[in-house]
Parts: C-alpha cells; structure tokens; sequence
C-alpha cells in the first residue's frame, strides 16, 4: 500500500491504478461482501459490468468511498493484507480516496463542522443546558435536518457545561495515596471531555482504586474525525501534537491509557504511519485500551477484587475498532471478575462517527446496525454496555436501554459513587 508521505499519494493516477489492482483482488475473494455498504456497491457494480473491475462507471467508484466509515473490520477479515505479499490495506484506499476527492472538491460545510469534534464540544459546553433541550424539540430538529442534513431522528449525544479536564484541574486531579502499582496518562478522548465526563471520572476513580498514579497531559483530538472529509493534514497536525506530549509522558514512565477504541487505535496503529519517528513509535508501543489496561493489572496479580455489586447479565457490544486491535475481549473478562455474566455481541451498530448522524446514511446506518440491535433486544440482559460511546448512543436509541461503558459499570461494583 502506499505510504502517506509517498509523493504517489498526491497522484490521482497512482490512486486509479491501485484502485483497479485492489478491486480485482476483492472480486476474486468477496469474503468482505457483508460487512459494510461500501462492498455491497462494488461487488453489485462489477456484477453489472459482467466481473470486468475496468468497465466500472461513476458513480460507482465515488459511492464506493464515500460510504466507507473505516470501521477497518475488512482489514482484519482480508487474508491478503501485509505481510502478505499483495500488500492489500482497503481502508487506507478509501482514505486515499476521499483525500483526492476533498483536494478537488471542498467537503460541505456540514461535514466540516461535523468532525471539528473539539470546537462543536467546547461551544456546546458553554450552552449545553439549552443546546441539550433544544435537540430533543422535534420541531429543532427537522429545522435542522432540513438546513444542515443533520438527520431529525438521531440521538444525538449530550453536552456539559463542566468538561472532564475541567473536573480533573479542580479536584479530580488531587493528591491521592497510591500503592504504587502503576502509573497511567490518560487520553481522556474529546468526546468523553465534553459529551460524557462520567467515562473519565470512572476511570481515573478505578484507576486510584487499584492505586494507579493518574495524570492528564496536554491534548487534542485524536484527529480521526478528519479522515472522513479526507483532510488529512489536519490528522497529521492533531498527530504531531499530541506525539510531542504523549512522548514526554511515556519518557517519564507513564502508560499512555485510552477509553475510547478509535483513539487508542488511532495512538497504536494510526500514528506511525501518519508521523514515521522513533517518538511516534514510542506512543505506539506504549499505549492500551483502559480495559487492557486494567487486565494486564489482573495478570500481574495486582487488580482489585473488592467488588459490592454484581452488575447480573450485560449485553456488551464489542466495538469496531477495538476489534481491530486484536487485543481479544478484555471488557467482557473485567466486567466477568464482578460475577456479571457477558453476552458478546460483534456487531457493527452502524453509527460510525458522523456517518449514521448524515441525513442521506441514516437509514443505511440503522440497517447495519440492526443485527447487533435485534441480538441485544434478545438477550435481555439487565446492562448494555460498549466501549465506544456512539456505539452505546444508537445501541440506547434502537433499544430504549443506556448503554454504559464497561468502566462505568466496574466504578458502580466496586462500590463507587459516580
């Protein structure tokens, strides 16, 4: 695959001949036919040319891209992606794609402001109290949908007037006797900062519980949101910045720690690529998920058993990209140590950062989100939870249950007041 700093990426013809040489690839397999609706146009658009992957016609390869959400589940499913030697990586293509598609044609204003996640995070902080009410008004909503496309009948996350950091400047971060057992920089993520601080005040709460050092380096967006619009030099900014002091950290012996799947995917995996230096490698290599985390914690002897509350049943959605890390079920085996018992679910829901909150996807959305909506509604568990929050809002929406990061849910067994 081409790297990102190549000056190939820059070509739109290196990208149509790596185009045809990857589609040709994924005809001859189709083993990724299901799992988004990006194959769904390719394998139907080649099947109307007869298999013949050149005789494509627009607007078949625009919709191919646009509809990819890089859930990247197809990269884990391809049995031809590095170190195979057709070198085949589908969701850095859609990527390439929408990088080529944005150079020539500037993204709407919608999705521009869609995945300025800080900016949207840090003004609705200031009215949430309105901005929350006014969202759930049915009348505002169609309004909205009608002048920005934001579709009327998304739930739409919640904002704070006090942001986690805030929190953690003004008490959170007090001085707290640890038994040494680790230290931890948290990447509290943007959206828990400004939609849901309760994810970050359990964290660090359960963390100080199995007396783990807690400290909140200076950061920003992860800069995932922006590979939708295809900006990727505002990725590379937000990776730049956040290497340069995530770097410092874990130089000083902390263990960079993520609630939020896309963002530690994006510091493991992403970043390295985006920013090839020894430090961004270093992020790489020192960075978990919290669950992992607090599992490695469990192997090593030294996690906390004192739980007071056994959660009962937990339906638990186990995210796309923390699928992706290959880190097998660390949520699902912390939340069994409370004696909860775990239903799995793999199943996209479908949200998808801003892709199931478009008024054009949001039909498209809900149906890929309905196997893991119908397979929670059965299971009739007493919890839902999932580690990514706007899995969790769409898993709340199509099912009438709030969904609970699995951090929530081991604060509340150990006895912890939220």
């Amino acid at each position: 695959m081409i790297p990102f700093d190549s000056p190939k990426f820059e070509q739109t013809a290196a990208f149509d001949e790596e185009t045809l040489r990857v589609y040709d690839i994924c005809n001859g397999c189709r083993r990724c036919f299901n799992l988004c609706p990006s194959f769904d146009v390719l394998f139907r658009g080649i099947d109307d040319k007869d298999g013949e992957v050149g005789a494509l016609e627009a607007p078949v390869p625009d919709q191919v891209v646009d509809l990819c959400y890089y859930c990247k589940l197809c990269f884990n499913h391809c049995p031809y992606c590095p170190p195979h030697n057709y070198d085949l990586d589908f969701p850095r293509l859609m990527i390439w794609g929408k990088y080529l598609k944005a150079k020539h044609r500037k993204p709407s204003l919608r999705d521009r402001l869609l995945v300025n996640v800080e900016a949207i995070g840090r003004l609705g902080g200031l009215v949430a109290p309105a901005l929350n009410w006014a969202m759930k008004q049915p009348w505002i909503r169609r309004l909205q949908e009608a002048a920005i496309g934001i579709h009327r009948d998304r739930l739409l996350p919640l904002y704070h007037r006090q942001s986690f950091s805030t929190w953690f400047r003004m008490g959170g971060d007090r001085p707290f006797p640890t038994a040494g057992t680790g230290k931890v920089a948290l990447f509290y993520t943007c959206y828990v900062n400004q939609n849901d601080p309760g994810i970050g005040k359990a964290a660090v709460e359960v963390l100080r519980k199995n007396g783990v050092e807690v400290i909140c380096p200076k950061q920003e967006c992860c800069g995932m949101p922006y590979y939708d619009t295809g900006d990727l030099e505002s990725v590379r900014r937000k990776a730049e910045a956040n290497i340069a002091t995530l770097s410092a950290a874990v130089d000083a012996g902390y263990t960079l720690v993520a609630p939020m799947p896309t963002c530690s995917l994006m510091l493991k995996k992403e970043y390295p690529d985006l920013v090839p230096t020894d430090a961004a490698r270093n992020v790489a290599t020192h960075t978990m998920d919290l669950c992992e985390y607090l599992m490695k914690l469990e192997s090593d002897g030294k996690l906390s058993k004192d739980f007071v509350w056994n959660p009962g049943k937990i339906a638990y959605q186990v995210p796309c990209h923390l699928r992706d890390q290959n880190i097998g079920f660390k949520s699902r085996d912390l939340m069994k140590l409370t004696g909860a018992k775990v239903q799995v679910i793999e199943r996209c829901t479908g949200h998808d950062g801003s892709f199931g909150v478009k008024k054009e996807f949001y039909e498209l959305s809900v149906k890929v989100g309905r196997k893991a909506f119908s397979e929670t509604e059965r299971g009739e568990a007493d919890l839902v939870a999932s580690d990514c929050p706007l899995s969790g809002l769409a898993l709340t929406q199509a099912t009438g249950k709030r969904s609970l990061h699995p951090i929530e849910i081991i604060q509340r067994a150990y006895g912890i007041k939220p």
